[in-house]
């Protein structure tokens, strides 16, 4: 089976959860025998392809591109979304009022990829709802959830302590880019009001919103750490904290689990159905939510979730499940979509 991953140009140099996702679930699936190719243009000759891959709908410009030539071509087409609508954080009170505006106005082209597509991949049965109330109508879907590496596990602490002696024994740790989504702010000032030391570890999607959370003196920035050292930081950490707007559930959520820290996540988006009732959840408008939820994460016992992430969410099984689904997409296996408004 030949297969083309379709992602946005900069996915290399402006790494987000969708880069994660393709590169891990094409490695894995290589190593299941599929032939896998990624390309950013949107004019590529599809004839060797059995399938057209494309990932995010978020930014949606390239992605409906990529769409639009696999439709030309005749090939068929699967989409992982990575969707969530993101209104209530795009009405928060200091966004920029044209950022909804602007996503408002994609939508139509986001509409046409969600009909149009012959299978669509959302990480979570949360997801593909979200797709159904956003959309008057939509592919059918075949649920197939995030990862994390599977060599993760067997990392240590010690790298990361090696590297940075400096760093106190209990911090809490935010891997993630610095952005206003992910709430970074609001995790530095509860844990400053807790005592608490901050590691951020991530690449600067918005320098303005970096500096503010830099200002507070607990707060230690890493740069973007990848690989062995990543796995060293989570399994370092006393809680990894991703107190975003939404997520789909939070790549870094999954891959602290995997690797042993207790998991304090947003409600928001699709994380409670990966963690259920082993992590703690908090508000991310809420300060004082965040407060409590570092207390409890700081008390809670990381294990029951390390043991379910393990046996439910390592790359390689997601690739399995990815592979299937496209059996069945080209055996022609996949019955029709019933989630419609």
């Amino acid at each position: 089976m030949k297969v083309l991953f379709q992602i946005r140009p900069d996915y290399l140099n402006n790494p987000a959860g969708d880069t994660v996702q393709a590169v891990s679930t094409g490695r894995e699936l290589k190593a299941l025998g599929v032939d896998v190719t990624v390309s950013p243009d949107p004019n590529a000759l599809l004839t060797d392809f059995d399938l057209i891959h494309i990932f995010n709908l978020t930014r949606i410009k390239e992605s409906y591109m990529f769409f639009l030539n696999a439709q030309r071509q005749h090939k068929k087409i699967a989409v992982s979304p990575i969707y969530w609508n993101p209104e209530s954080f795009l009405q928060r009170e200091e966004a920029k009022p044209q950022d909804l505006a602007v996503w408002n106005l994609n939508q139509p082209m986001r509409s046409r990829v969600v009909r149009g597509c012959d299978l669509l991949l959302p990480n979570s049965a949360m997801e593909r709802d979200n797709l159904a109330a956003s959309f008057s109508g939509h592919a059918p879907c075949r649920v197939v959830p995030n990862g994390f590496p599977d060599t993760f596990p067997a990392i240590g602490p010690e790298p990361f302590r090696r590297r940075f002696p400096a760093l106190p024994h209990e911090f809490v740790l935010c891997a993630a880019r610095i952005s206003p989504r992910k709430n970074q702010l609001g995790l530095a000032q509860a844990c400053q009001s807790l005592g608490l030391t901050l590691v951020l570890a991530g690449p600067v999607n918005d320098r303005k919103y970096f500096n503010l959370v830099r200002s507070f003196h607990h707060v230690v920035y890493l740069g973007t750490l990848q690989g062995e050292i990543l796995a060293s930081a989570y399994a370092a950490a006393r809680i990894h904290a991703l107190p975003s707007w939404f997520e789909t559930p939070g790549l870094s959520s999954l891959e602290a689990a995997a690797c042993g820290a207790a998991v304090l996540s947003t409600d928001q988006g699709s994380p409670r159905e990966y963690f259920r009732d082993l992590a703690v959840y908090v508000r991310p408008q809420e300060n004082e939510s965040l407060n409590r939820g570092i207390r409890a994460a700081m008390d809670h016992a990381p294990l029951p979730l390390t043991d379910h992430v393990r046996a439910n969410y390592p790359w390689s099984r997601i690739a399995r499940l990815t592979l299937e689904a496209y059996e069945d997409l080209l055996g022609g296996n996949i019955p029709p979509a019933t989630h419609t408004k």
